[in-house]
């Protein structure tokens, strides 16, 4: 699990890690909801220590650029 955003002072959305490893700042391939978007990590995979969330909000596809 990671946290992404996709603006600069937008959410953080918790997305499937997909594997990747992952620091903050790392450009990302996001898909929401069968959309593909390019995002930011702002919380890296290593920094998610407890999560309660229910459901992930989408999933990493791939390094961006």
């Amino acid at each position: 699990m990671a946290g992404v955003r996709f603006e600069r002072s937008g959410r953080v959305y918790f997305v499937d890690a997909g594997g990747f490893e992952l620091q903050v700042d790392d450009l990302v391939l996001v898909d929401v909801e069968g959309t593909v978007r390019t995002g930011r990590v702002v919380v890296a995979p290593a920094q998610v220590l407890v999560c309660e969330l229910v459901g992930l909000q989408g999933r990493i596809l791939g390094k961006a650029g």
